[in-house]
């Protein structure tokens, strides 16, 4: 395990068990937990940035949970890699084992028509999402009750 990593932000030495720099404040995640979620209250006051993967979040972006999930496009082909829902977008970034490791997706929640659970695969679950201009993605997560629950209470924030 690395000892040490460098801040996407500002290139300072960090230790990855504090999540964040010491010398710009950023928060940095990168939990190798297969699920999280964060606390809110923790995050947006205290942190200058957030980063996931080497992205910088927007401005006022905050996560709200992560964890492993592989986008699903066939019973033989899927990538794997960490899912992200902050209280503005769905992000997917691919780890380096796949075929296509520089995969990067994401998808405004306002762009979100409707959500719901697939085919439970024992310890995991596909997680449909469906945008307003009809296009389907399939996520392949663990606690896909969990995902549900959370991006429905990130979409009634939306729309409020």
């Amino acid at each position: 395990m690395a000892k040490s990593l460098n801040c996407p932000n500002c290139a300072a030495a960090f230790d990855p068990k504090d999540n964040s720099c010491a010398y710009c404040g950023s928060y940095i995640i990168t939990s190798k937990a297969k699920q999280i979620t964060y606390n809110l209250d923790e995050q947006e006051p205290k942190y200058k940035k957030i980063f996931f993967h080497g992205n910088e979040m927007r401005e006022h972006e905050i996560p709200i949970r992560s964890g492993f999930a592989n986008m699903f496009y066939s019973i033989t082909r899927s990538d794997g890699g960490r899912l992200l829902l902050t209280n503005q977008r769905l992000i997917f970034c691919a780890h380096a084992i796949n075929l296509n490791p520089h995969l990067y997706w994401e998808l405004d929640l306002k762009e979100i028509d409707r959500t719901e659970l697939g085919l439970n695969l024992f310890i995991s679950q596909r997680f449909h999402i469906f945008e307003r201009e009809e296009n389907e993605t399939i996520f392949v997560v663990y606690g896909g009750k969990h995902w549900l629950n959370e991006l429905t209470n990130a979409l009634e924030k939306i729309s409020e």
